[in-house]
């Protein structure tokens, strides 16, 4: 139901951004209510986005110390910073900053394993918290009932729990396939899943994946923040029950593009959602303008400058204890 809702948007969307003169009009009209009465709505937007990545940088900081690495807070938001900077860059770009993110924490002796975890510990919980704000935009917007929106939610909710059990299980899968298979094919799969027990050995406990999930929707929710301003700032009506879905239907829809930034299908999924929940074109083309403008244009720019920056400066190691300083391979920080 939610990714059949998502294929709709994203096709009502870039069908309505590539139509000539349907929506030209309405958008100018929209743009014509920008008064300098409507700034502090501008600074909200800033406000709101700077908040997000503190929230993002507070959650991989978190998943660190689960671990057993400590780097101070400065040093994660730059991190952070940097990686969403270069998300917006270059094509795929969730796969190269997260890499980018994994190398910086090595510079900072930081083990591999914790490393690799604390990344896809991240993107797990980001993943897990942006279905959830989508399914609860979909039910909200009255696009699906609140039957099929449980069912959606349990479904979830069984997916996530099943992943988690199943990454603690790599183990046993090891020792599974050892006993059960021979030759060339048991010795590659035994080595795959050697290095993936050594990442997935780190786990957050109960309050700690608590919060984790808490800042990861706090992230999403201040970006969502940043889109509610973007129509405050363009003196236009808010429409509440469509925002929400809207976001959220992009970012998935950006997520799936292998392009910079998600460009076209992030405001393609997004202008598509606001039609569907049945907002006016012209209004949500326009906010979504001023929303990327801040959210994706703006910071390729600010990620760009701290990506140079954090990458020559001196990096300083972070402070280890068990589990991480129980691995058996650092390296040096780099110059």
């Amino acid at each position: 139901m939610l990714w059949a809702l998502l294929g709709a948007a994203i096709a009502v969307g870039l069908g309505l951004a590539f139509k000539d003169h349907t929506v030209r009009h309405d958008v100018g009209a929209a743009f014509s209510h920008l008064r300098p009465g409507n700034l502090p709505w501008l600074i909200l937007a800033f406000a709101a986005e700077a908040l997000s990545f503190w929230c993002y940088a507070l959650a991989q900081r978190r998943l660190l110390l689960s671990g057993g690495a400590r780097l101070g807070r400065r040093t994660m938001v730059g991190l952070t910073v940097g990686a969403t900077g270069l998300t917006n860059l270059v094509p795929g770009g969730t796969a190269p900053a997260s890499g980018w993110l994994v190398g910086q924490y090595r510079r900072r002796n930081i083990p591999m394993p914790l490393a690799l975890w604390a990344v896809l510990a991240g993107g797990f919980a980001a993943t897990v918290s942006i279905l959830l704000i989508l399914l609860s935009g979909a039910a909200i917007a009255g696009l699906i009932g609140p039957w099929p929106a449980l069912g959606c939610l349990v479904a979830l909710a069984a997916g996530a729990t099943a992943v988690v059990v199943a990454s603690h299980r790599v183990e046993r899968l090891s020792a599974w396939i050892e006993h059960h298979h021979a030759g060339r094919a048991r010795r590659l799969v035994n080595r795959l899943t050697a290095h993936a027990a050594s990442t997935m050995r780190f786990r957050a406990r109960a309050a700690g994946g608590s919060q984790v999930l808490a800042l990861s929707l706090g992230n999403w929710a201040l970006d969502v923040l940043v889109l509610v301003a973007a129509f405050g700032l363009l003196g236009l009506p808010i429409p509440w029950r469509a925002v929400v879905f809207a976001y959220a239907a992009a970012q998935v829809a950006g997520s799936l593009a292998p392009v910079p930034g998600g460009v076209g299908f992030v405001e393609g999924g997004m202008i598509g959602a606001f039609a569907l929940a049945g907002s006016g074109v012209g209004d949500a083309v326009a906010a979504t303008v001023i929303y990327r403008a801040i959210t994706a244009w703006l910071m390729a720019a600010i990620g760009t400058a701290t990506l140079v920056m954090v990458s020559r400066r001196r990096a300083t190691p972070a402070e280890l204890e068990a589990p991480a300083a129980d691995q058996p391979e650092t390296t040096t920080c780099g110059a």
